[in-house]
């Protein structure tokens, strides 16, 4: 009886983990030589959270100056639309990998990851529609957010 407890809670607990991960949409943005990196997380209920950590070290050695972290809370209507636009566009291992010509010092790679996959570079042109609306509506994120990636 207490195996069968044990093995009951330990699906419990693989399910609910498994379904907390359902409920974030990642968007990690590479950084660059002369710009910062982010990391976005869109949970289902709107709320938003974001990281920027500086590429190059900063002369002050403190956390604070190295990353910062803001969160807001979004509309059901732009929350949906994200959430939309990932499920339209999985699974994303059926893309082909995207390559696209960029800067060596300004140029970064945007990928959104949803359970466990990670979507193509969504900086470099796209043909696929499905693709074309995700990227457009994490730019619109993004343009929400208004990360400060330099300096």
């Amino acid at each position: 009886m207490a195996k069968l407890s044990f093995i009951i809670l330990a699906i419990f607990f693989a399910l609910v983990s498994s379904n907390n991960e359902n409920d974030i949409v990642r968007i990690i943005n590479s950084g660059s030589t002369n710009t910062a990196g982010y990391v976005i997380e869109v949970q289902r209920t709107g709320h938003v959270t974001w990281t920027v950590t500086r590429r190059r070290p900063i002369l002050a050695t403190t956390p604070s100056s190295t990353t910062t972290q803001n969160a807001l809370q979004l509309s059901s209507l732009e929350t949906n639309a994200i959430f939309q636009a990932v499920q339209q566009a999985l699974p994303f291992t059926q893309y082909a990998p995207i390559h696209c010509i960029k800067s060596v010092s300004f140029g970064t790679t945007l990928h959104v990851s949803y359970n466990g996959q990670e979507s193509p570079d969504l900086s470099c042109p796209l043909k696929d529609q499905r693709l074309v609306l995700l990227s457009k509506n994490i730019h619109d994120l993004i343009s929400k957010l208004n990360i400060n990636t330099f300096g």
